[in-house]
């Protein structure tokens, strides 16, 4: 997979904005801590699964 398919750290929080969960939601949907989501969606170098993951996310919106 190329960069080019990697979100910067801005379009990983804007994507699950968009679908209408706040790092709140997406830490309980997760199991993991909101200070860990911030954490891992800040990080340019994070794992692939975690792009995936966040794009694969229910709209919360419609």
């Amino acid at each position: 997979m190329s960069n080019a398919d990697r979100l910067t750290p801005v379009e990983f929080k804007a994507e699950y904005k968009r679908r209408g969960w706040t790092g709140r939601a997406l830490s309980r949907r997760w199991g993991k801590s909101e200070a860990w989501i911030s954490k891992i969606g800040s990080d340019p170098e994070r794992d692939m699964h975690w792009d995936d993951a966040v794009r694969g996310l229910p709209d919360l919106k419609g």
